[in-house]
């Protein structure tokens, strides 16, 4: 059993994370952690797995009591120290400097046999690849399989989806619907929070984020949004009736101050016993206006509002040849892609999937490295690991900076702040912005310099189920080109006009949507 009592995370800028919370995880409970970008999710997590790792930025107060002996802890990012280990070598050592016990080589058929349920082939599992070397997607296969390998009595699961491909997306529902241990699992993937979650732990920060609100229902992902909006509006509905009523008491109160202090200003002298008592009811008046002012009305709290921006219109882009012609996909010499034709237009909405691997981020660094010398268009880039276009201890607002005077210093810090960061967060360096908000100055920038191109690799893997759906609406309202590496299922099906899948080395045509 996992039982928390009274647990309160404060960062060291006095910003509390999580506040005086109580929990207790039962059998069979899969619980989904769901908030925006930086309220404490993984912080949470390692707080229950390894509270150590989180004591140098944040004081923890409260319990955390458990009685599980092997705990499954997927982190967001692959231990560094595994980076040189070959994935055999990993699959099979019990840490990074250990030794391969002898008797788990007699586990590589089973490892091997899981894994194919998985789509991970043998010549992945006995390569002598370091990890480093590995896509995005692959580390956190194989970092499942590890999990899977183990029979855990508790799991714990940092963003399990990240940059999995479509298959193995359904590998995981599977797996996580088999479970009859207890889940906790943070993750963006909506589809993967419908099928999958029947707790539902919602990490909120209220009121211009001065206050930590953690709610938990017992229900699916999707019940539990329907809920909540029904709720927040009859909350908003009852809160505006009462302020009605508290405005026409208020409004009475003062007709009657206004009327009696008339009539005061009218009393004579010779009427000593009117004006005294024109001077009680006086008294009585104010004593209720000041009880009504005390009461006030139920003022709901000021709720996380999604993102609130738009593209500006694009000019010129409609008939514009983006891509045209034959390319070919190579990385260390080896062909990924064989050649193949492509012709994208100004205003098409492409998306390139395929398994974990298959070339699909060399596709785009191909493609970005084709359009960046080009005068004719703006192209936007977001790569898949955020840092390939940023330093780490880069500040935020920076990242935005094109002319660095007070205008446009000004320019940025507005475009963040309807991003929903606060002034804290833009003055933040990028390493210690979450993963979505990193995801979300992507985005800005891209408005700010007015992009008619964006090359977009796993956009939304980052981005909370209370954000995507705004950058979702973002992105199909777009009307320039976009060609995007995702394996978003809501994105793939809202947004893109035509899909393209890696499969044996081809890049191939698979379907128009209904975009």
């Amino acid at each position: 059993m996992l039982n928390i009592q009274h647990l309160t995370i404060i960062k060291q800028n006095n910003y509390r994370l999580i506040e005086d919370f109580s929990f207790t995880l039962g059998d069979g409970d899969r619980v989904a952690l769901i908030g925006e970008e930086g309220n404490g999710k993984s912080t949470l997590l390692k707080a229950i797995y390894q509270p150590d790792e989180i004591i140098e930025y944040t004081s923890i107060s409260g319990t955390i009591d458990m009685d599980y002996q092997r705990i499954g802890y997927l982190p967001q990012r692959l231990d560094s120290d595994w980076e040189q280990s070959t994935c055999m070598e990993y699959l099979l050592k019990p840490a990074p400097h250990a030794e391969i016990p002898y008797e788990a080589y007699n586990e590589l058929a089973h490892i091997q046999r899981i894994g194919a349920m998985m789509g991970i082939c043998d010549d992945l599992i006995l390569s002598s690849q370091p990890l480093c070397t590995l896509s995005g997607g692959e580390k956190v296969k194989l970092q499942l399989l590890k999990l899977k390998l183990q029979e855990c009595d508790l799991y714990l699961l940092d963003e399990p989806t990240n940059d999995l491909d479509l298959a193995t997306l359904e590998w995981l529902e599977r797996f996580l619907l088999s479970l009859h241990v207890p889940l906790l699992f943070v993750s963006h993937d909506e589809t993967l929070l419908a099928h999958c979650a029947n707790r539902i732990l919602h990490l909120e920060q209220r009121n211009k984020k001065s206050k930590a609100v953690i709610s938990d229902v017992r229900s699916d992902y999707e019940s539990y949004m329907r809920q909540r909006n029904n709720s927040r509006q009859r909350e908003l509905q009852c809160a505006r009736k009462e302020k009605q009523e508290y405005e026409k008491k208020k409004a009475r109160l003062n007709d009657i101050m206004n009327a009696v202090h008339d009539a005061q200003n009218q009393v004579s002298r010779q009427a000593p016993h009117t004006a005294q008592m024109l001077k009680r009811k006086m008294h009585s008046v104010k004593a209720m206006h000041h009880r009504l002012e005390q009461s006030g009305y139920h003022k709901p709290d000021t709720l996380e509002d999604t993102i609130d921006l738009h593209f500006g219109q694009i000019k010129g882009i409609r008939d514009k040849v983006i891509l045209k012609g034959s390319f070919t996909v190579k990385f260390a010499q080896r062909v990924l892609i064989e050649p193949f034709e492509l012709d994208v237009r100004g205003r098409d909405k492409l998306a390139v999937i395929g398994r974990n691997g298959c070339g699909k981020t060399q596709l785009m660094k191909q493609f970005y490295d084709t359009l960046r010398r080009r005068s004719d268009i703006c192209v936007g880039y977001m790569p898949q690991h955020y840092y390939d276009e940023f330093a780490p201890d880069q500040i935020a607002y920076t990242f935005l900076l094109e002319k660095a005077d007070q205008e446009d210093i000004t320019a940025c810090r507005e475009l963040l702040g309807r991003m929903k960061f606060t002034p804290e967060e833009m003055l933040q360096p990028m390493y210690a912005l979450s993963e979505g908000q990193k995801a979300k100055l992507y985005i800005a920038r891209f408005i700010k310099m007015c992009c008619d191109v964006l090359l977009l690799d796993e956009p939304t893997r980052n981005l909370s189920p209370l954000s995507a759906p705004a950058v979702r609406q973002l992105l199909k309202e777009f009307d320039g080109c976009i060609i995007a590496v995702t394996h978003d299922r809501k994105l793939l099906r809202e947004v893109f006009t035509y899909i393209r899948e890696v499969r044996d080395r081809r890049l191939i045509q698979t379907q128009e949507t209904e975009s």
